[in-house]
């Protein structure tokens, strides 16, 4: 069989259809990664919400709103690299 993300050829049978056993285990990285930024983002979330609720400064809220940028792009590279078709 060939892969559909590397286009290497593999005999080895996996759960996911073409897709040779070293993307899957780049897939399953790759969503463990995407699991651990959104629990980062919800976190920054909630503090953001409570720094809005019970302002201490203006230095806070711009650190939330950087770090929040910061996980967000992370989280996109992440989405492009699972959605893409070239190798690891």
């Amino acid at each position: 069989m060939i892969c559909e993300r590397c286009d290497s050829e593999f005999s080895t049978h996996t759960d996911r259809k073409l897709i040779c056993p070293d993307c899957t285990t780049q897939l399953d990285l790759l969503y463990e990664e995407k699991k651990v930024n959104d629990r980062r983002i919800k976190k920054l979330l909630k503090h953001k919400d409570a720094e809005l609720k019970n302002p201490t400064s203006d230095e806070t809220m711009k650190r939330l709103d950087h770090n929040l940028q910061i996980e967000y792009k992370k989280r996109d590279g992440i989405t492009k690299a699972i959605n893409s078709k070239s190798k690891f």
